[in-house]
C-alpha cells in the first residue's frame, strides 16, 4: 500500500495525463521566476566572471536545481499530502474488503460444520458473499465519507421528487414493485425460511447454541441502557469456526475489526464542529425559520427534521419515540397536522424544499462537506501507521484462515 514514487514522479504522470496540471504548472513557474529576477541578476554577474568551462558545470547543476526547486514549489507539498492521504483511503478500503473475505471464510466453514450435522439448506447470509454490498454501492469509510447530518437534509433535486422520503410511503396506492425497480432491487426468495419450523430452529441452535439461540428469540424488551447488553457466546457451529480462525490467524476476538481509533465518535464530532460549520448551521436555522417552519438545531452534528414531519399524517405519533424508549414528540405539531394524506404530502415537499434551498443558499452543505472531509483527512495523517498495520494483519489473517479451509 506505500507508494515508492516521488512527488516529482507523481507530477509528472499527472502532467502527461491530464494537461490543465500543465498550465497550471507553467503559470506558477512563471510567476516565481518573475519574483526571482533579481536572484538571478546577481547569480549571472558572478557566473559571467569565470571561464566558459567553469560556468557551464555550475549552469548545468543550477539548471537540474532549479527544477528541483520549482517541482517542489509547484507540485508538492498539497500534492504529496493528498496522494498520502490517497494511500490510507485506500488501505481502509481494502482492509474492509479484507474484513469481508475473512467473514466468507468463516461462513463456508460454518456451512461445512451445519453440512456435517446433517443440514444441507442453509440461509443466503452464509451462502452469499458478505461483501457483494461494497461493490453496488459507491461507499468510501473514511476521506471522502458523507458528513454527519447530510442525509437530514436533501438535495433540491431529492426534495422537489420526494420531499424528505418519509410520507410517501403512506400513499394508499404506492407502488412498492415499482420502488424496487427503480432503486434497482431484486428480492430473491432464501430457501432457507421456507423450511419447516422445527428445520429452522433446530438449525439455528446447532449453529449458534442453545444459550444464544434463547437469547436470540428471547421476549425481553430492548435495553435503552447506556451500558451493554450482556450475551453469552456463540457456541455451535459459528463457535467452532470462530475457534478455527482465531487459532488459525492468532488474533483475539474483534481483533481485527474496524479499529476502535477510527470510531472515536466523541473525538472525530469535536474537530468537525468548527466555527465554520456552526456560523453555517446558525445560518441554515435563521433561513428555515424565515421561511414559516421551527427554527430546527443541531445536536451533535444532525437535525431532527424525520420526526418534525412525521406529525405531518396520521400515524405520526408511531415514530415518536426517544432515545430513552420513551415517547414524546421532538416539536410542537404544526398547526392544523396531521392532515389527509395529499394535502400532507404537499407540505412535505414543500418543507423540504425551504430546507434544501437555504442549504444552498447559506453553504451549510459545502460547509459539511468541506469540514468533514478536513476531519477525516486529519484522523487519516494522524493513524496512518495504524491503518497500513490492520490491513496488513487482514492480509496476513486471511492467508491464514484460507489455509484452514484446505484442510
Amino acid at each position: 500500500m506505500h507508494s515508492d514514487a516521488t512527488g516529482a514522479d507523481r507530477l509528472m504522470k499527472q502532467t502527461h495525463s491530464e494537461p490543465e496540471v500543465v498550465v497550471r504548472l507553467l503559470d506558477c513557474v512563471y510567476g516565481i521566476i518573475q519574483l526571482s529576477n533579481a536572484t538571478v541578476r546577481a547569480a549571472h554577474s558572478v557566473v559571467m566572471g569565470m571561464s566558459l568551462f567553469m560556468r557551464r558545470v555550475p549552469a548545468v547543476a543550477a539548471g537540474v536545481l532549479v527544477a528541483g526547486v520549482l517541482l517542489s514549489a509547484c507540485g508538492g507539498g498539497e500534492s504529496d499530502e493528498s496522494s498520502e492521504i490517497d494511500s490510507i483511503n485506500d488501505a481502509v478500503n481494502n482492509a474492509m474488503k479484507l474484513e469481508m473475505e475473512l467473514q466468507g471464510v468463516t461462513n463456508r466453514l460454518i456451512v461445512d460444520c451445519m453440512v456435517d450435522a446433517g443440514f444441507d439448506t442453509h440461509p443466503q447470509d452464509l451462502t452469499e458473499d458478505p461483501g457483494s454490498w461494497m461493490a453496488d454501492e459507491d461507499y468510501q469509510p473514511l476521506v471522502g465519507s458523507e458528513p454527519p447530518g447530510s442525509y437530514d437534509i436533501p438535495t433540491l433535486e431529492e426534495a422537489k421528487k420526494r420531499g424528505f422520503d418519509i410520507g410517501r410511503y403512506n400513499d394508499p396506492d404506492f407502488d412498492w414493485e415499482a420502488e424496487d425497480e427503480e432503486n434497482g432491487y431484486t428480492t430473491t426468495e432464501d430457501p432457507f425460511w421456507e423450511m419447516n419450523e422445527k428445520y429452522i430452529e433446530e438449525y439455528e441452535k446447532a449453529r449458534y447454541g442453545e444459550e444464544y439461540y434463547d437469547k436470540m428469540w428471547s421476549d425481553e424488551a430492548p435495553s435503552y441502557s447506556e451500558e451493554e447488553e450482556e450475551w453469552p457466546a456463540e457456541a455451535g457451529c459459528t463457535g467452532e469456526a470462530n475457534a478455527a480462525i482465531a487459532e488459525a490467524t492468532g488474533a483475539k476476538e474483534d481483533e481485527l475489526g474496524w479499529p476502535d481509533f477510527l470510531d472515536d465518535w466523541e473525538a472525530q464530532l469535536a474537530r468537525y464542529q468548527t466555527e465554520a460549520l456552526l456560523d453555517a448551521q446558525d445560518d441554515w436555522s435563521a433561513c428555515v425559520e424565515e421561511r414559516g417552519h421551527p427554527y430546527f438545531e443541531f445536536t451533535d452534528g444532525w437535525v431532527d427534521l424525520w420526526s418534525y414531519v412525521h406529525m405531518f399524517y396520521d400515524n405520526g405519533d408511531d415514530y415518536m419515540v426517544a432515545e430513552d424508549g420513551d415517547e414524546g414528540p421532538t416539536y410542537d405539531p404544526p398547526p392544523g397536522a396531521p392532515w389527509e394524506f395529499d394535502e400532507a404530502y404537499a407540505k412535505e415537499v414543500e418543507m423540504a424544499i425551504d430546507v434544501a434551498e437555504c442549504a444552498d443558499e447559506t453553504g451549510l452543505r459545502k460547509t459539511m462537506e468541506t469540514e468533514w472531509n478536513k476531519t477525516m483527512e486529519a484522523v487519516a495523517l494522524e493513524n496512518k501507521d495504524a491503518i497500513f498495520a490492520w490491513h496488513d494483519s487482514l492480509e496476513k489473517a486471511l492467508e491464514a484462515a484460507q489455509a484452514v479451509l484446505s484442510e
